[in-house]
């Protein structure tokens, strides 16, 4: 069941909306809002921890109801001045890449 709502939105926002909707094929900007509020009420519902150690790992929990992701990072790097065309879509699905 659809409800209708009446809201104000910064303009520049329902702009970005706009287009990222149109780029993706979608009907409007109410479908990019939509998945935004979908996206922010599953976040809330699960609780992220880190622990960095001294051996360069990260430790993270992703808390979620009865669900609990623990994972174990090596590092986490910020690179700058690299090639864009590394990373576009394609050559990251060459390498291996799944986007998630």
């Amino acid at each position: 069941m659809r409800a209708k709502i009446t809201t104000t939105i910064e303009k520049a926002l329902l702009n970005q909306a706009k287009v990222l909707a149109k780029k993706e094929g979608l009907s409007g900007a109410n479908a990019i809002i939509e998945r935004a509020l979908e996206l922010y009420f599953t976040s809330i519902q699960s609780e992220v921890w880190e622990k960095s150690l001294s051996s360069c790992w990260i430790k993270k929990l992703v808390l979620k109801g009865d669900f609990i992701l623990h994972k174990n990072i090596k590092c986490r790097k910020t690179m700058e001045n690299c090639r864009p065309d590394d990373y576009t879509p394609e050559s990251l699905k060459a390498k291996g890449w799944k986007k998630v």
